[in-house]
């Protein structure tokens, strides 16, 4: 299932592209001005690591309590 939402959004894409050659995507044109300048700080880094980690743990104990 993951396969085929990659697949088509990649078609999507490259339709997109020979349709509309000359305009940029919509939704990325539109919404990265607003993220310019939160990313300037390294604090944003420190907690999308810790908030990946907890997921990963989170994950791996979801997984191993449903595996048996």
């Amino acid at each position: 299932m993951l396969v085929m939402g990659f697949v088509s959004t990649m078609v999507f894409l490259i339709l997109y592209g020979i349709l509309f050659p000359s305009s940029e995507l919509p939704v990325i044109s539109s919404v990265l001005p607003v993220f310019d300048g939160v990313f300037d700080s390294g604090i944003w880094f420190f907690i999308l690591g810790a908030m990946i980690g907890v997921f990963a743990i989170l994950a791996t104990m979801l997984t191993e309590a449903t595996s048996e």
